[in-house]
């Protein structure tokens, strides 16, 4: 979902509302300025960047990778 600025200050409780089922972009003079994530979305992607902090340390901490790059990729779903 996108909405201009404009829409955005226009619509505010629906952008809120489609925010809750997936990222919802706003655009200013057609550019995406910001997007708007639900607390449960935002607190995931938080979670998932400490997973990869964990991971990447303890990469760091090894002679040798533990895990193929790949894999890792794989099993957190970023390959999308």
């Amino acid at each position: 979902m996108s909405y201009s600025i404009r829409e955005a200050k226009a619509k505010l409780s629906e952008l809120i509302r489609d925010a809750e089922d997936e990222p919802t972009v706003i655009s200013n003079h057609g550019k995406p300025a910001a997007i708007v994530l639900s607390p449960e979305r935002y607190d995931g992607l938080l979670e998932e960047i400490e997973d990869l902090r964990d991971r990447l340390a303890v990469y760091e901490s090894r002679d040798e990778p533990t895990m193929p790059f790949e894999k890792m990729v794989a099993e957190l779903g970023l390959n999308d």
